[in-house]
């Protein structure tokens, strides 16, 4: 049994067998009554205003970034099918379309009920698929006993979940491996995450991330090349690989089929940053735990750099 359900229970008939005059969760009396779909010939006439579709695209980004973060560190907490960041902004964009028809908030994937799962022991994304059914469910059939939850209780499942995701060891990890700078970049926007909210926290991460890329500045292109024999494949990295070029990168990693013994050449990597560097060291590692072959040549520090803590 999960301590959260039991935390929440508990705390649920406590507010209940004490009257207890505090906020509880808001459930609507039914959910067709929910929805307020378009009724006025009219309805796609604001979509002329500019001040509307700015605020429609600033929507759009920050649900896409939060979705594509909560992705990658979803990613990071398990060993199974890597997200395909393309399929998941497309099927954010078709269920906001239909929340928007629906008169609904936009909706976007969220880190703490995602590591909800994974440290509920979930292994495919069917935990999402039931996830939902679930909410469905219990607004569909129990609405009495959601208007009985305490709003605490839940702000104090959030938190602890929260907790759980903050990795010091990680921290100093990053300080031993990559300097001074990917700490800070990590402690300001938690700090700011925290403090304000997690737009600004994460656009002024965003930010400080650049600096990241002036010291790659002449060459921030990155170009992979690609052999592949029966048994064997073999990449050769050109350039510089820093977040901008993560997500092809990684498609092109994940894409070598399993059995492959795969050789990575870095002879002409002339920089890497601290995301890259992790992103390929946890590739490696996974690689070789599910007992494959990884060769890397090139610079001995960069070898050894992807190579630590992978066997």
């Amino acid at each position: 049994m999960p301590g959260a359900l039991l935390g929440v229970g508990a705390a649920t008939l406590i507010a209940w067998a004490a009257g207890l005059p505090i906020s509880r969760v808001d459930v609507p009396a039914s959910i067709m009554g929910a929805v307020d779909a378009p009724t006025d010939a009219g309805w796609l006439a604001p979509l002329a205003q500019p001040g509307l579709l700015v605020t429609a695209l600033a929507i759009a980004f920050i649900a896409s970034a939060e979705t594509l973060l909560s992705a990658a560190a979803v990613d990071r907490m398990h060993d199974g099918v890597r997200t395909d960041y393309n399929k998941e902004l497309r099927a954010q964009g078709v269920g906001n379309l239909l929340c928007g028809l629906a008169g609904a908030l936009p909706m976007t994937g969220v880190i703490v009920r995602s590591s909800a799962n994974v440290q509920a022991g979930a292994k495919t994304r069917l935990s999402t698929v039931l996830h939902g059914i679930w909410i469905l469910g219990f607004v569909a059939l129990l609405p009495a006993l959601l208007r009985e939850i305490p709003m605490a209780a839940l702000g104090g499942i959030l938190v602890v979940t929260g907790w759980r995701l903050v990795s010091l060891s990680h921290v100093r990890h990053l300080f031993a491996s990559y300097g001074m700078l990917p700490a800070a970049i990590w402690a300001v926007t938690f700090i700011l995450v925290v403090t304000t909210d997690l737009l600004t926290g994460v656009l002024v991460g965003l930010g400080l991330s650049l600096i990241e890329l002036f010291q790659h500045r002449k060459s921030l292109r990155l170009k992979v090349e690609e052999d592949h024999a029966e048994d064997a494949a073999r990449l050769r990295l050109e350039g510089s690989a820093t977040f901008v070029s993560l997500t092809r990168l990684t498609e092109r990693l994940e894409s070598i089929p399993a059995g492959r013994v795969v050789h990575l050449d870095l002879h002409r990597l002339h920089g890497i940053d601290h995301t890259s560097a992790e992103m390929m060291r946890e590739w490696v590692a996974r690689r070789h735990t599910s007992g494959q072959k990884v060769l890397m040549t090139g610079p001995q520090p960069l070898v050894a750099r992807l190579a630590h803590g992978t066997h």
